[in-house]
């Protein structure tokens, strides 16, 4: 009996302690960036010139827009020195703008009353965005797309 016993015990002093499975499983992913820094009224405070192109065209014209407070800008335009306020509001990096009704810049009399909506985007120093045009008359017709960029005047 005691062979067997110091049998067992020569075999369970002997065998080799298995290693726990190798982890296999993918890293965890990066945290992501940061997201930017919310835009504030004082971000876009004061005079600002800028271009804008309509979608599919190669022209481009030019404004001038200046804050009036928090919640309104007014926006001229450089070659028919037309001009309109637009509402803002701020909502995390971009800046909204809703125009009043205004004949778009459009020289010809008589046009029809437009609206714009645009967002912005504080980009490389510059203030990038986009804007789309419908008819104040009927505000689910888009007439167009625009893109348009901006900089501080001194």
């Amino acid at each position: 009996m005691r062979k067997v016993l110091l049998l067992a015990l020569l075999v369970v002093a002997c065998a080799k302690k298995e290693q726990p499975a190798a982890d296999t499983s993918a890293p965890a992913p990066p945290p992501p960036p940061p997201p930017p820094p919310a835009l504030t009224a004082a971000d876009v405070k004061g005079t600002w010139k800028g271009t804008a192109k309509v979608e599919g065209d190669t022209t481009t014209h030019s404004f001038t827009v200046v804050t009036v407070n928090d919640s309104t800008a007014k926006l001229t335009d450089d070659k028919t020195k037309q001009s309109v306020e637009y509402s803002v509001k701020f909502d995390a990096d971009s800046m909204i703008g809703t125009s009043k009704p205004w004949s778009g810049g459009s020289p010809v009399k008589g046009a029809p009353k437009v609206i714009d909506h645009t967002v912005g985007r504080m980009k490389d120093g510059k203030f990038v965005g986009a804007a789309t045009t419908v008819l104040a008359s009927k505000p689910d017709s888009v007439l167009g797309h625009s893109t348009w960029e901006a900089t501080k005047a001194p």
